[in-house]
């Protein structure tokens, strides 16, 4: 038995003996590729462990927390509605060109609907009156408790100062019943807006480089351009920003990293905003623009949406190719489809609804290859085509 034993004894350390010496050829194996084929060692690790492979948002459903951004047709002007996951809101800009319809009657029918009787923010991103209009009328009638306005000298009209005198003065009645004055922010540098779990950062001019005068185009660039992000998913908002602060903000390095879903084309669809550099720096896949004109009958003063930019948007492909779509999925006009409806849910899940119901966008799942068409609503929760407001309404909140 001793001699069993003893004989057991030595081949078990002769097994162990190989085992060390196969360890260390394969370690010295391992280090000579690190340094000679480091190519050839990454190939035999990723047979060895495997990368997880990751998994792509279901963006056929929205779902848990969801964020709602309702850019509204308004005629020629802009007013976006933003129903943020935490139970927040915003409007941003809410104006319309002189001797039009006002915006009121669609964001006051929007607020009332969703029973909004406080406004958490009032970002106003430019003094001109197609984005104005009716911002005063809102401080009249809703309690606002934040508001970003530019500075004082990037307007001097009658309707921005009245706007100025009355956002300063705005009141709010907090949770104990205490009346407290509106919180008053300028719109100057980087600075960002948050809650839980999203975030909006803001790119604007620094103080030392503020526009001076009151042109046109000086009014419109010094409207932010906000990166609005939630679940892994960006949205893109410019007001009416122009080739000179796309130029200024782009040579901040500011959208090095951006890789943006819906861009809120700038000023309207113009052929000054909205350049090929500032297109490739932020990489987004659907477009919408908020104007009265159509591709086929642009604005007759204005020529919004403009045809160069139209040509630009669907001319435009990735720099760099980065795995998702190459250019543009989808352009939208809102006097062509209506109000358009941008939901992203916790999952990151991302549908795109439109008044018409037409070129509805839900997502990349088996049954919807990209977007639906001439009023299909595949992939929308109450498969309705119901498109009237309150439908509308209904079906963002019900996905």
């Amino acid at each position: 038995m001793a001699r069993a034993a003893r004989r057991s004894g030595k081949k078990n350390k002769k097994l162990w003996l190989a085992l060390v010496v196969v360890i260390l050829i394969i370690a010295i194996a391992l280090g000579v590729l690190y340094f000679v084929r480091p190519d050839v060692l990454q190939t035999v690790l990723s047979l060895i462990f495997p990368p997880e492979t990751p998994q792509k948002p279901d963006n056929t459903t929205v779902t848990g927390d969801i964020l709602s951004v309702q850019i509204l047709d308004i005629g020629q002007g802009d007013c976006i509605y933003i129903e943020f996951p935490d139970g927040q809101n915003m409007i941003m800009d809410i104006g319309s060109e002189f001797a039009t319809t006002s915006p009121w009657d669609a964001i006051d029918g929007a607020l009332q609907e969703d029973e909004v009787e406080n406004i958490d923010y009032l970002f106003i991103t430019h003094g001109d009156y197609d984005h104005i209009r009716d911002a005063k009328k809102l401080l009249d009638n809703y309690e606002v408790e934040n508001i970003y306005m530019p500075l004082e000298k990037a307007q001097d009209s009658a309707t921005w100062l009245n706007l100025l005198e009355a956002a300063r003065e705005e009141t709010y009645t907090d949770e104990s019943g205490a009346v407290r004055t509106a919180a008053y922010h300028e719109n100057v540098g980087v600075f960002a807006i948050s809650g839980e779990n999203w975030v909006m950062n803001c790119y604007t001019y620094d103080l030392e480089d503020y526009p001076e005068g009151t042109n046109a185009e000086r009014i419109n660039s010094v409207s932010p351009i906000c990166l609005l992000e939630y679940a892994g998913r960006t949205i893109v908002l410019t007001g009416d920003s122009n080739e000179m602060n796309e130029e200024y903000l782009l040579g901040k390095g500011y959208f090095g990293e951006v890789d943006a879903d819906v861009l809120k084309v700038a000023h309207h669809g113009s052929y000054s905003s909205t350049t090929e550099a500032f297109l490739d720096a932020i990489d987004a896949e659907f477009a919408v623009i908020s104007t009265s004109g159509t591709e086929e009958d642009p604005h007759e003063d204005y020529t919004h949406p403009n045809p160069g930019l139209m040509q630009r948007l669907r001319d435009y492909s990735d720099v760099t190719p980065d795995g998702d779509h190459d250019g543009f999925r989808e352009i939208y006009i809102t006097a062509e489809v209506g109000t358009v409806t941008v939901l992203v849910g916790e999952n990151g899940g991302l549908n795109i609804l439109t008044e018409s119901g037409e070129k509805e966008y839900v997502g990349d799942g088996a049954d919807s290859d990209t977007e639906t068409d001439e009023g299909g609503t595949d992939g929308i929760a109450d498969g309705t085509a119901d498109t009237s407001g309150a439908a509308l309404s209904a079906r963002r909140k019900d996905i």
